[in-house]
């Protein structure tokens, strides 16, 4: 905890110094006409998420970074002839732009564009109908690719009938369904003939090719990436052009929800090249930070691992920061696929004693994690059962013993489940707890989770106010599409401070005891993604020398009932001091 503690000091007193040393320059004449700003916001209310001057009047705009904060007598100093000034009228409020730590923002926005994507709460039925309106639609030869099924329906897709009855609605196209997830992909027997899968198949290592329990034959149903990966390899590559496109609608999505700085929780090095390429030729509208990935690649060529870390500095452009790798220790609690430290409820596939497992030994996790902080590499860790979040964090220790201890903050992606006792190492270790997707609420995945582990274990989510109480640095996002079909980062700020679900869809609250108040959701999601993202110099706070990325709502949102938090939308999104997001008038 000190350690953290200590760093984020650090950034202040930079920043401090740097405003003490730019004054120490001016001239005492010139220090009372400062140069003009390119734009001025006043009349606040004004939230800067800052230590010092939390609330504020006004702020100043110059060359893209805030150069003044302050009362709105003494903002006039900034404005010239050609200053644009926005004035919030003491109604409306600015805030810093939303920072999201987990995110799949390419996947999204293609899946918005050019998928069959349905809702994740709906019955398998409807699922199927959903499939024969696609199929209805589709030219002959298209694959049918589709997200995102609620993997409360495992059970369901997991035997021979269920996929007679897809296989009936898909005609001759193959079909691919992804669960809300990420993690499972439900095909059809057209795809299996393709591939190959018999009921003779066996599961590679970490992944599961799940059969029918009367046959043997195989349902469709393929848990984890190992299983599905010639499946993805099959599917028609997504052209350049419409990669480029959803790259570019990525960045309208994001801005139209207020957020300016978003991680791409899982970059190949085909996706990493999309990136680098559109903020070259278009310039992306937020601040876009990228996990490597250390999965098997699926386009030949492209290197992966250590392999793509050591080269990710030719992919670094204005907004994109090839800055994380990304490493998955296990899978997803309703697969039976994340490790737990305690068993599962029995079944007939695992018997009585199964708690999951891990795709990495200790010493396997900590050799490669020991190579990857001693290049200054931050990892993002999946993990989803309390067993691969132990695993992380006692491999994490190791590494601070054998590199010492100001490595780089790496990050435990959803840290769903977390034991008593590791809570504190969080901060003791500087590692975030990256706590996504959006679902610290009632929802079908919980109920998915419920179902394989028992509710009572299940109702222990997301700990997130014990994790902020014992000072572990504590960032959110959405994981859309996965998790969430939207990117929309107001409905998880509104269940992180009342565990019920904003939609009104699923009944009653979860572990309501972890909830945490509207300020700290807020700082949640601006300034500590930021800082767990390695941006937290650059923005995330309204403070003179960062990056103007503000957004601007219709009212003071401390001031707006709780519940109605997942309604808000921004009325205008800035980055770099540049309006990139308008709402429309009357919408």
């Amino acid at each position: 905890m000190k350690k953290r503690e200590s760093r984020t000091l650090r950034t202040r007193v930079v920043w401090c110094a740097a405003g003490l040393a730019a004054t120490a320059l001016v001239s005492p004449l010139a220090a009372q006409v400062p140069a003009k700003a390119d734009l001025v916001v006043r009349n606040g209310p004004i939230y800067t998420m800052a230590d010092e001057q939390s609330r504020v009047e006004a702020f100043a705009v110059r060359d893209g970074r805030y150069v003044f904060r302050g009362s709105n007598t003494e903002v006039m100093a900034y404005v010239g002839p050609d200053t644009q000034i926005l004035d919030l009228h003491g109604t409306q409020m600015a805030m810093p732009g939303i920072n999201d730590v987990h995110m799949h923002p390419l996947d999204g926005a293609y899946e918005d564009l050019y998928a069959c994507n349905m809702a994740p709460n709906l019955p398998l039925p409807a699922v199927l109908a959903r499939v024969a309106d696609c199929v209805q639609r589709a030219e002959p030869g298209d694959w049918i690719v589709g997200a995102a099924w609620g993997s409360g329906l495992i059970p369901e897709v997991s035997t021979a009938d269920a996929l007679a009855a897809l296989d009936k609605v898909s005609g001759a196209h193959p079909v691919v369904l992804r669960d809300d997830s990420f993690h499972n992909r439900w095909v059809n027997s057209e795809v299996m003939r393709r591939v190959g899968i018999t009921a003779e198949s066996i599961s590679p290592p970490g992944s599961e090719i799940v059969k029918d329990a009367a046959s043997g034959a195989p349902s469709g149903l393929l848990k984890e990436f190992p299983a599905f990966l010639a499946v993805m390899k099959q599917i028609p590559p997504r052209t350049p052009e419409r990669q480029t496109q959803a790259a570019i609608a990525a960045g309208k999505t994001l801005n139209a929800f207020g957020i300016t700085g978003a991680q791409d929780a899982f970059d190949s090095e085909a996706i990493l090249k999309i990136w680098h390429q559109v903020d070259r030729e278009h310039g992306l509208p937020f601040h876009m930070v990228a996990s490597l990935s250390a999965m098997p690649p699926e386009h030949p060529g492209d290197r992966t691992g250590i392999d793509l870390v050591d080269v990710r500095d030719q992919y670094r452009s204005a907004n994109v920061r090839p800055a994380f790798a990304k490493l998955f220790l296990d899978g997803v609690p309703p697969a039976r696929t994340a490790k737990f430290l305690a068993p599962y409820l029995p079944d007939h596939q695992h018997g009585n004693n199964y708690s999951g497992e891990a795709k990495y030994t200790l010493e396997q996790l900590t050799d490669l994690l020991t190579a990857l902080d001693k290049r200054g590499v931050p990892v993002k860790m999946h993990a989803t059962g309390d067993g691969s979040v132990r695993l992380a964090l006692d491999a994490i220790e190791a590494v601070r013993k054998r590199n010492g201890p100001d490595g780089p903050q790496h990050q435990i992606a959803h840290a769903s489940f977390i034991a008593p006792d590791d809570i504190p190492r969080f901060a003791q270790l500087d590692v975030v707890a990256d706590i996504s997707p959006m679902l610290w609420f009632p929802s079908g995945i919980h109920m998915a989770i419920a179902s394989v582990i028992g509710k009572a274990r299940a109702d222990l989510f997301f700990p997130v106010k014990s994790l902020v109480q014992a000072g572990a640095l504590v960032a959110g996002g959405s994981d859309w599409p996965a998790g969430q079909p939207t990117a929309n980062p107001w409905i998880g700020i509104e269940g992180l401070v009342t565990r019920k679900d904003p939609m009104g869809i699923f009944p009653g609250a979860l572990w309501a005891k972890q909830a945490v108040d509207l300020p700290t959701a807020l700082r949640i999601y601006t300034r500590n993604s930021a800082e767990a993202m390695g941006l937290g110099q650059e923005t995330g706070s309204i403070e003179v020398g960062k990056s103007a990325d503000f957004i601007v709502l219709d009212q003071d949102i401390l001031q707006l009932p709780v519940e109605q938090i997942h309604t808000v939308m921004p009325q205008r999104t800035f980055f770099k001091g540049k309006q990139v997001h308008a709402r429309p008038e009357g919408s």
